[in-house]
């Protein structure tokens, strides 16, 4: 029993040893939008909001396929809302009819537990938590007359009593690797979403909280 405990312990320090780092760049288009509910909610059915997902990654293989993934991301998030009545958003007011696309710009960084699988072709799958930072954000006003047109933008202090800034979130990845000798050309798909609020509102009690979609391509070199 002991050998087979010393056998395995050094199978895996040798694998270990073995490994190979392997640096990423990747860029994603992101569809995200917020789960806005609270007793003093008035806005219904927010929209998708289009943006960008970018930035450096790391992965590292543990043993017979698994392995850890983290990196920094770059990501603008949000949502589109417009109704046929008057209606507040983080506490700007929006008249009827007119559109309101809150932004948010934050930095990511995820911990990813992944397992890897195929021959010259990789594919993965992977999950974990992460930790975002918004740095940044406004709310763009749009309004449509025969053709769009932008009315303003608010900017939104995310470091006053209205916002949590940092977020806790759970992420899943799905990802397919074409190798070209050293350098790899990956496609990926992912989900997150945001376990606590980004707005803190004691008084009406609304609570956010954001989830976005993702595709998108980059390039990896293996050490």
């Amino acid at each position: 029993m002991k050998n087979s405990i010393l056998s395995l312990v050094l199978a895996l320090f040798t694998n270990l040893l073995s490994a190979q780092l392997t640096l990423g760049l990747e860029t994603n288009s992101s569809w995200s939008n917020m789960n806005i509910a609270g007793e003093g909610n008035l806005i219904s059915s927010p929209n998708y909001y289009n943006g960008i997902k970018t930035g450096v990654n790391v992965s590292y293989p543990i043993y017979l396929g698994l392995g850890i993934e983290s990196g920094l991301y770059y990501h603008t998030t949000g949502f589109k809302v417009s109704q046929d009545f008057g209606f507040d958003v983080y506490n700007i007011p929006i008249e009827a009819g007119v559109t309101a696309i809150p932004q948010f710009h934050y930095l990511e960084t995820p911990l990813l537990l992944k397992y890897s699988f195929g021959d010259k072709v990789k594919a993965s799958i992977g999950a974990g938590p992460y930790v975002g930072l918004a740095v940044d954000g406004e709310i763009k006003t749009r309004a449509n007359f025969i053709l769009d047109f932008n009315l303003g933008t608010y900017d939104l202090n995310l470091r006053n009593d209205l916002f949590n800034q940092w977020e806790i979130g759970l992420m899943t990845k799905a990802e397919l690797k074409i190798p070209i000798q050293n350098w790899a050309i990956n496609f990926n798909g992912q989900f997150q979403h945001g376990l606590n609020d980004l707005s803190d509102e004691p008084i009406l009690n609304i609570r956010t909280k954001r989830y976005a979609f993702g595709l998108g391509a980059g390039l990896s070199y293996q050490f």
